[in-house]
């Protein structure tokens, strides 16, 4: 007999048909088992059997015993007589489905005790999470600050949230969004239920830093639990080296325990089996360590009875080439019905890539249709929390009075354009250190002037005579090779900067697996002839580790982010004619398959770049007005304007143009994104396009108060009048109205009693809408809706019981008085 924790629905519907056969008095449950054991083939049931289904909820063996109880139950009960054939056959059906369900709720607990009962995790998987937990720790940041102890990534991480997407082809045409939106803590997204689940962002998002987050999280739980357990050797269930999949029956995957495996996107273009790539991605991320890394056998089989394998896989996006990204996630996706469960972290792609994650799998002769993957959107840090963000910073770099630091901070941000882009993790990352290194000194007030400031300051920390700078350090090791020796400590910190561009700049197209190697040669004539190379090469990498722009394992080097490398790769290729003349090519000649946000963060870099550095080719303004009129590009360029670059009058003219045709159009998602963007050019235009839009009645509640937030950050003054209008609005649900009125009162709350009075006259036939908005008119003014509820009352007619409610209501207000 099967047994429930929690009170299952079958038990929850005996119990209620038990107690309506109680009611008429003369119910006796020994009396009907009885009844059932004389009948012909009656299934014979004893007190004890049917009390432990009642009192303790247990699940019936036999679906026959439970049907001949519930039936005479429902004989009893039947308050019509006798029912139809058809009605006792639809009564048994929807008796067997609760008894069923409960069957595998049952064995569903059975298994999770089974699996708990086993002994402690293996040594080797212990090992491994311990490890793991270790690298995860030591996130890598860009830094500038020179003598600073980068902090773990525990001491400066701040909550963020996400929204999950939910796209239903089914409603495109209806008149509610496409998309529905639920916010929930960014680290939640462990808890869905989807078998593969993106999890996307912008650049600089902080989509590695959750992914780390993850894995330092349940590692961590793991482990504790490992605690709780029998300390004995665990029971192989498996045979080692073959894949176990789930079979139909072993349904609930998302329960099971997960251990967490971190891996780089571009470990997976690597030839070889699904478990082959995650072993080698776990040498490589392990090369340099004591610790010896697991074999391919060990991610073939379940980390242990009952658990999966969480494979997290970070930069998609950053496989440059669109057919290897193909095969990567048709791979993927074909392993989304076995041991593993998948969180893929990536910049926004196109749906066509991201569809291929939904797609149905076949395992066998088996169509397996296991549901669309889950997509998360990385939101902004939030401003509320931005200062404990700053403040873990501050005190990281040791700045004498932090919460003066973080005033100051906040004050600035909260005076210009910089709101927007310090909610950005990995700009606000890199403001918290430039604000360190120099409090008084002004924030930059865009995209490429922080990185050019932050860049800047790194190469200053490179000259730095202190025992911080790298200047002392390569001093301290050369000089030894006397007059050999001035040379490498002049010209190595520019030479190794110049080196690293042209690395990030290779690293656009493809991925370069020598540029280690490269920046070597590039710098190989700095070497001392005294000095050997073995001890020249290990100073090379010692110096490109203190730059805080790259991290070094064996022979492979990786920016610690993908900005960064973009950032360096824009400034090289702007400051080298031939590369330059390269990429205005590519970008005058696109082929015009992009999404609507055209330009990528490189290509924003490059043309910042261009126009930063003096260094404009000839064809550029061409470009700029040829991107401007397009409906694909004139997103970015708003987002070039937003970064602070500084475009000629016709090109801001020209997107501008472009802007309003795209925010007038019956696209609404369209109107909304390019109503956002021209706020960065045209402001009154951006927020009559933004409270056109909200007339409309087919925009969902999220994006309602989404886009009334923005017509509030954007002018709070014609705020007022745009919620004023829009309560008054009669064409719309009641609902967006009253949420229209909530802004109002947050603006002015004098214009608010005036127009909910006013709602409050017009809704007179609801009794329900006229109580909740006479209370909100009650908490700005307390007799206004007093009065205007006596006038009602006395001049409309009511039924007797909505006129007890009013009349209930208003004697509780005038008694709060």
């Amino acid at each position: 007999m099967g047994e429930a924790r929690d009170r299952h629905p079958l038990h929850r519907e005996l119990v209620r048909l038990e107690e309506r056969a109680k009611r008429p008095g003369r119910y006796s449950r020994k009396k009907l088992l009885d009844e059932l054991h004389d009948e012909r083939n009656g299934p014979k049931l004893s007190p004890q059997t049917v009390s432990g289904w009642m009192a303790r909820g247990l699940v019936p063996d036999e679906f026959a015993d439970m049907w001949a109880f519930a039936r005479e139950l429902l004989r009893r009960t039947s308050a019509s007589g006798p029912e139809s054939h058809y009605w006792w056959v639809r009564k048994e059906n929807e008796f067997r489905g609760l008894w069923e369900a409960a069957k595998k709720e049952a064995a569903h607990r059975a298994a999770d005790r089974a699996f708990k009962a086993e002994a402690a995790l293996s040594e080797e998987l212990i090992d491994f999470l311990n490890a793991t937990r270790v690298i995860s720790v030591e996130h890598p940041y860009p830094a500038v600050l020179p003598g600073a102890t980068l902090p773990p990534l525990s001491q400066v991480y701040v909550r963020q949230q996400a929204e999950l997407q939910r796209a239903d082809k089914s409603e495109r045409d209806s008149d509610q969004s496409r998309i529905a939106w639920d916010r929930r803590p960014a680290e939640d997204i462990i808890k869905g239920e989807a078998p593969m689940t993106w999890l996307l962002g912008g650049p600089g998002a902080g989509k590695s830093s959750l992914l780390r987050i993850i894995v330092i999280t349940l590692t961590g739980q793991r482990l504790d639990d490992d605690k709780t357990q029998a300390p004995q050797k665990p029971r192989r269930t498996m045979h080692p080296g073959v894949i176990h999949t789930l079979s139909s029956e072993d349904s609930r995957p998302h329960d099971k325990p997960l251990v967490p495996v971190y891996i780089p996107a571009h470990t997976l273009t690597r030839s070889g089996s699904f478990t082959q790539q995650l072993a080698n991605a776990i040498h490589s991320q392990f090369k340099g360590h004591v610790y010896v890394p697991p074999s391919e056998e060990f991610f073939r089989s379940p980390p242990y009875p009952g658990a999966r394998w969480l494979i997290l896989i970070d930069g998609l996006d950053e496989i440059a080439d669109i057919d290897e990204r193909l095969r990567v996630l048709r791979a993927l996706n074909s392993n989304k019905d076995g041991i593993y469960r998948f969180i893929i972290g990536s910049r926004p792609l196109p749906e066509s890539e991201l569809a291929i994650l939904d797609e149905e799998i076949t395992v066998g002769r088996t169509e397996r249709k296991i549901g669309p993957a889950g997509r998360y959107e990385l939101l902004p840090l939030d401003v509320n929390e931005l200062p404990t963000f700053v403040r873990g910073w501050m005190e990281v770099a040791r700045v004498p009075d932090p919460a003066l630091a973080v005033a100051a901070f906040m004050d600035q941000v909260n005076s210009g354009r910089l709101r927007e882009l310090a909610r950005n993790p990995l700009m606000a990352t890199i403001l918290c250190q430039l604000h360190a290194a120099d409090p008084a000194h002004p924030l930059p007030k865009g995209r490429y002037a922080a990185y050019q400031r932050f860049y800047e300051l790194l190469n200053d920390r490179f000259y730095d005579r202190s025992s911080a700078g790298i200047n002392h350090q390569l001093d301290t090791q050369l000089r030894r090779y006397g007059t050999q020796s001035a040379a490498a400590i002049n010209d190595l910190p520019s030479g190794i900067l110049g080196a690293l561009g042209q690395a990030a700049f290779h690293q656009q197209d493809e991925r370069a697996s020598r540029s280690l190697e490269q920046i070597k040669t590039n710098v190989s004539c700095l070497r001392p002839q005294d000095m050997p190379a073995s001890r020249w090469d290990a100073l090379i990498a010692q110096v490109l580790r203190r730059t805080g722009l790259v991290v070094i394992k064996v022979n492979d080097l990786a920016f610690i982010h993908q900005t960064l490398g973009e950032f360096l790769a824009a400034k090289y290729a702007a400051c080298d004619t031939n590369c330059s003349e390269e990429e205005l090519f590519r970008l005058t000649n696109q082929d015009g398959v992009r999404s609507f946000s055209y330009l990528t963060s490189y290509d924003r870099f490059l043309i910042a770049a261009w126009i930063a550095e003096d260094r404009r080719p000839s064809g550029l303004h061409d470009l700029m007005l040829k991107l401007s009129a397009s409906f694909s590009s004139a997103a970015g360029i708003a987002e070039l304007i937003r970064d602070g670059i500084d475009l000629p009058k016709d090109v801001r003219e020209s997107v501008t143009g472009t802007l309003r045709k795209m925010a007038s159009g019956r696209d609404l998602s369209t109107a909304i994104v390019a109503a956002e963007n021209l706020a960065s050019l045209d402001l009154p235009s951006a927020v009559e396009v933004l409270s056109i839009v909200l007339r409309s009645p087919r925009i969902s509640f999220l994006d309602r108060a989404r886009l009334s937030k923005k017509i509030i950050e954007f002018d709070p003054l014609r705020a007022v009048d745009v919620f004023a209008e829009l309560s008054m609005t009669r064409q719309l649900n009641i609902m967006y109205r009253d949420l229209a009125s909530d802004y109002l009162i947050e603006l002015d709350q004098a214009r608010a009693s005036s127009v909910i009075s006013e709602m409050i006259r017009e809704r007179t036939g609801n009794v329900d809408e006229l109580i909740v908005l006479t209370n909100k008119l009650a908490k700005l003014d307390n007799r206004l809706a007093i009065t205007i509820m006596t006038d009602i009352m006395s001049h409309c007619t009511w039924k007797e019981a909505h006129h007890l409610r009013l009349l209930e209501w208003l004697t509780g207000i005038r008694g709060a008085i």
